[in-house]
């Protein structure tokens, strides 16, 4: 028991770096496709990310030592159909006049690992039906295909990893592998009744949509930011910009301050203006800025927001711990521009809270600039009349 525990175990530790590297990915997946995120989505989808690696190491795990396999001799592929029901005719216990046996021939083997190979890929089954709404042919293939993933993954050592296979490729597993995606399949909707069904999932994403979550929008500035970032990185590759890091000079910090003045201005404020109030992070997500009566943004809405944003906000906040900034201030200086610091962040960070629960969730510099966030999702799924 403890062989297919250990991978189990191995699969629950590594799972939430797993997921955590999937889910910028997965957000923008599912507000580019379905204009929000749910919980019942990400439990689905999470749980069937996890069922997949689960699986996988069940069928690699554990690994043996190097010496180990090339010591040993490559176990030959089992190439013969059916050959676990020889196995089994020839060595159960089970006899059934007797009772007494029933329970030992279940601890054995030929029993166990049978099933094991039907019930490892039954849950594929499941989720192929349930969310995907595969057919039963796909679901037969897709199966098929996976197992035989795993068996090739065996046969050649993790593909080269190993000199030589060190599990046995047997076609048993192949067929028994496939059946148990069948088997989950038809079983399903035993499985899934009480849950709501795609359409209803995808149906509560759509209405979702329309209001602009904090997520949403943070997943946007990250996105634009990294963007930014990719730019920086190239102008000070080709010197339009100094590498602060190797010249901290007050100069440098000055120009630097600077560009950042500039980068703003032009990415936030100019480019919206002529994109109908889209940044690249913002367009990703499936959002734009417009006025709050609902006409096109204007350049002077998105200079008063940014201003309020980025210039007001963002300066009390950051410049006051410049390095530049601390060099030169008194240590009576420097208490009060981190007061000055943490009181900005603290005051913001409660607005964020409070508006958080109010209906319009709209922070100061929106109210201030007359402009909102608007979703551009439309929803793929046909409205019935009621």
């Amino acid at each position: 028991m403890s062989s297919y525990l250990f991978p189990i175990e191995v699969a629950l530790i590594l799972f939430p770096f797993l997921a955590l590297l999937l889910t910028i990915p997965f957000a923008i997946y599912s507000y580019r496709k379905f204009g929000s995120i749910t919980f019942m989505r990400v439990f689905i989808l999470f749980t069937f990310i996890f069922y997949l690696m689960a699986a996988f190491f069940l069928t690699l795990l554990p690994l043996p030592e190097m010496q180990d396999v090339i010591r040993i001799k490559a176990p030959v592929p089992q190439l013969v159909p059916f050959t676990f029901v020889q196995e089994f005719l020839s060595q159960t216990v089970l006899e059934i006049s007797k009772p007494a046996t029933y329970l030992p021939a279940l601890a054995q083997n030929v029993v166990i690992q049978p099933l094991f190979n039907v019930f490892l890929l039954f849950p594929l089954g499941v989720y192929l039906r349930y969310y995907f709404r595969t057919s039963f042919i796909k679901t037969l293939i897709i199966a098929f295909l996976i197992s035989l993933f795993f068996e090739v993954t065996q046969l050649t050592g993790i593909y080269g990893i190993y000199p030589h296979a060190y599990r046995l490729f047997d076609v048993d597993d192949l067929m028994l592998n496939t059946l148990g995606g069948i088997i989950g399949f038809l079983m399903a909707p035993l499985f899934t009744f009480f849950l709501p069904s795609r359409e209803t999932i995808d149906s509560l994403s759509s209405q979702k949509s329309e209001r602009i979550s904090y997520i949403r929008r943070f997943l946007a500035y990250i996105i634009d930011w990294f963007f930014i970032g990719i730019i920086g990185f190239l102008l000070t590759s080709i010197h339009l910009i100094p590498k602060q890091a190797v010249s901290n000079t007050v100069e440098v910090s000055y120009e630097h301050i600077l560009y950042d003045i500039a980068i703003i201005f032009l990415y936030f404020v100019f480019l919206p203006t002529i994109t109908n109030g889209f940044t690249p992070g913002k367009w990703i997500v499936r959002i734009r800025i417009a006025s709050i009566a609902g006409t096109r943004v204007s350049f002077w809405q998105l200079l008063g927001r940014y201003t309020l944003f980025y210039y007001l906000l963002g300066g009390l906040i950051l410049v006051p711990l410049n390095q530049q900034v601390q060099e030169i201030a008194t240590p009576q200086i420097r208490l009060i521009l981190f007061f000055i610091s943490f009181s900005s962040l603290f005051l913001f960070a409660l607005h964020l809270i409070i508006n958080f629960f109010r209906k319009d969730n709209r922070l100061f510099y929106e109210k201030m600039s007359h402009t909102v966030s608007v979703s551009t999702f439309k929803s793929k799924i046909p409205e019935t009349d009621h």
